[in-house]
């Protein structure tokens, strides 16, 4: 109820920093996934999420993380661990049932979650383990600010 299906990342990350963190309000945007990266001090241990395909995408399925994350008795800062290597876990898996399907050796990595510095390094050191070539954004930010670049772009190649 009152949770609309959305393939946004950050809202997973709203969603475990309020559980793991307790943050149910924010003051601005992304408050709470950086409290949340703010914990990790380390690799944490993998939830393993099923990996479905939903006609030609591929999606991960986060409930196994769900019982992590809130459990209180494990600290704050083992399930916030555990979320972002779980994340990063599930991306490479994401990108290797893609690569048997397509032949894909390069991953760019972008959007607003890949400003969270641990779950980049954790997601790129995977990725690299396994012969993907990573991108990261290098002259514009991964969040919206290089998305409405790419906008303003495409709609300047089209003569509009």
């Amino acid at each position: 109820m009152n949770a609309p299906v959305t393939s946004a990342v950050g809202r997973l990350f709203d969603a475990a920093a309020a559980i793991i963190c307790e943050v149910p309000v924010t003051s601005f945007e992304a408050q709470g996934p950086m409290m949340l990266e703010n914990l990790c001090a380390g690799v944490g241990e993998v939830v393993e999420l099923p990996l479905v395909d939903d006609n030609g995408v591929l999606r991960s399925d986060w409930q196994p993380l769900l019982e992590v994350i809130g459990d209180t008795k494990r600290s704050r800062n083992t399930r916030a661990e555990t979320f972002h290597t779980s994340l990063a876990t599930a991306l490479l898996r994401q990108a290797m049932a893609l690569r048997e399907r397509q032949a894909v050796d390069q991953v760019g990595l972008c959007g607003g979650v890949f400003q969270n510095r641990v779950l980049a390094e954790q997601a790129t050191a995977l990725l690299r383990q396994q012969g993907f070539e990573v991108w990261l954004p290098s002259e514009l930010p991964c969040n919206d600010a290089a998305l409405s670049f790419g906008q303003a772009a495409e709609i300047a190649a089209r003569g509009t």
